[in-house]
C-alpha cells in the first residue's frame, strides 16, 4: 500500500528462516526496508487471529508453500502452519509464546477461541494457523557490540522494547535524525565527569545524556542515563540476590571497553542481561553469588490485569519485561522535579527494581499495591 507521495505504508516481506524455510509476513509499519534485502536480521513474528490445536506428539516445524521470494501470493494457496512447544504464557494479553525450532513466535488467538485459553499450559505442543503473520520488528541482535552510530542505533534506538531516546527525552526524539542531532549537541556542550565520560542535560526533559568519547575525540557511544538511588532510600531494600554468569563487552573501541553487559541468574533460574554503564562488575565476580541494585529506563508502563510476580528476559540485550507489585513510590522533594516524574519500587518476586515513572504515565494514578507491567532497559547501579 502506497501513499500519495510513494511512501510505503503496508507491505509483504519474505523472510528465510535458519532452516531455509521461506514465509511471508505482513509489515504494517515499514519495519523492513529495501536496504535490508539479503541481510541477516533477528525478527519478531506474531500470529494474529490464530486457530490452534493440541498435538499428541512433540513437533517443531514450519510448513510453507513458498520456495522462492518470486512465488506469487494468493489467498487460494495453502496457509502457512507453525508447530511448536508453548514456552511462555502472557496472561495479561492471552498470548502464547511458541518455540518452533528456528525461533520463538507470539500467538494471539482468534476471538472464537478465547474461552479455550486456560486449557493450555507451558510444555504443550500445538499447531498454529494464523489469519495473518505479522512482522513486529527487526533487530541486529547478533552484532550488538562495537562503537559509533551503528552501535547506538542497535543498542539504544532500534531495540525490542523501543527507542530509549524517545523513552527518556520525549517526542522530539522519535526519529533517528533527531537522535543524531541530540548526540551532536551533547558532544559539543557536555561536561566531562570522568575519564572519557561526559554528561549533557537535555533542556526540555531535564534528563541526562551520557556520552563516552575516546582520547582522540571519537564518539564511542551515547545513551540516556538513568538516575541514582533516591536520597534517603535504604539501598538494602533494593538488593537482589543473583549469580554472576558472565560479562561481555558492549561499547568497545580500539581494544578499550567503555560499557559492558552483565549476565545474571535470579533465584528462580531466570537469566537476564543488565547494562553496566559504569563497569562495576569485574571478571573476578563471574561464577560467584552476589547482590545487585537495578534501575530501569521505562519504555512502556501499564497497569496489570493480574497479580503476577514475574520477569521476561531478552537474552541478548539488557531489556526486561517486569511484572510485579509497587512496593513504594518516591516523589522528589523539589516541585520542579516532581512535575517531571517520580520513582517506584517494583517487586517482581525474586527481587526488586527501581523504575523511573515519566509524567506521561501520571494518568495511570499509580499507588502502592498496584500491579504493573514494565518494559525497558535494566541498568546495574550497584554490585557486591
Amino acid at each position: 500500500m502506497l501513499g500519495e507521495n510513494g511512501e510505503v505504508y503496508e507491505q509483504t516481506v519474505f523472510v528465510e528462516l535458519r532452516d531455509g524455510t521461506i514465509i511471508d509476513l505482513f509489515d504494517a509499519d515499514g519495519s523492513s526496508r529495501d536496504e535490508m534485502v539479503g541481510t541477516i536480521k533477528t525478527v519478531g513474528i506474531q500470529a494474529f487471529g490464530a486457530h490452534i490445536e493440541k498435538l499428541s506428539l512433540p513437533k517443531k516445524d514450519v510448513k510453507s508453500i513458498y520456495r522462492s521470494p518470486d512465488d506469487v501470493i494468493s489467498m487460494d494457496q495453502e496457509p502457512t502452519l507453525f508447530f511448536g512447544e508453548i514456552v511462555d504464557i502472557d496472561k495479561n494479553y492471552s498470548t502464547f509464546y511458541i518455540d518452533i525450532g528456528t525461533g520463538t513466535v507470539g500467538v494471539d488467538l482468534r476471538k472464537s477461541e478465547y474461552d479455550s485459553f486456560p486449557d493450555y499450559k507451558i510444555g504443550d505442543y500445538i499447531s498454529i494457523q494464523g489469519l495473518r503473520y505479522d512482522l513486529i520488528g527487526t533487530w541486529d541482535l547478533d552484532d550488538t557490540g562495537g562503537s559509533g552510530w551503528v552501535h547506538i542505533v542497535a543498542n539504544h534506538v532500534n531495540t525490542p522494547s523501543g527507542n530509549q531516546f524517545y523513552s527518556a527525552f520525549g517526542l522530539d526524539y522519535v526519529k533517528r535524525e533527531e537522535v543524531k542531532d541530540l548526540i551532536m549537541i551533547g558532544a559539543r556542550d557536555s561536561v566531562e565527569v570522568g575519564k572519557n565520560r561526559y554528561r549533557y542535560v537535555e533542556p526540555t526533559s531535564g534528563r541526562t545524556l551520557r556520552l563516552l568519547i575516546a582520547d582522540n575525540g571519537y564518539l564511542v557511544t551515547a545513551h540516556p542515563e538513568t538516575g541514582g538511588i533516591p536520597t534517603g532510600m535504604l539501598k538494602e531494600n533494593l538488593t537482589v540476590p543473583v549469580r554472576i554468569v558472565g560479562v561481555r563487552p558492549d561499547a568497545e573501541y580500539q581494544g578499550t571497553v567503555y560499557t559492558q553487559v552483565v549476565i545474571v541468574e535470579f533465584a528462580d533460574g531466570t537469566r537476564a542481561s543488565v547494562f553496566d554503564n559504569d563497569m562495576l562488575c569485574t571478571s573476578a565476580m563471574v561464577g560467584r553469588d552476589g547482590k545487585v541494585l537495578l534501575r530501569m529506563l521505562v519504555d512502556m508502563l501499564e497497569r496489570s490485569k493480574i497479580a503476577e510476580h514475574r520477569i521476561y528476559a531478552e537474552p541478548t540485550m539488557p531489556v526486561l519485561e517486569v511484572n510485579g507489585r509497587i512496593d513504594a513510590i518516591i516523589v522528589p522533594d523539589d516541585p520542579g522535579d516532581a512535575g517531571r516524574g517520580y520513582d517506584a519500587v517494583v517487586d517482581f518476586g525474586v527481587g526488586k527494581v527501581l523504575i523511573e515513572v515519566d509524567k506521561r504515565y501520571f494518568r495511570l494514578q499509580l499507588k502502592e499495591g498496584d500491579y504493573v507491567r514494565v518494559d525497558g532497559r535494566v541498568d546495574l547501579k550497584g554490585i557486591k
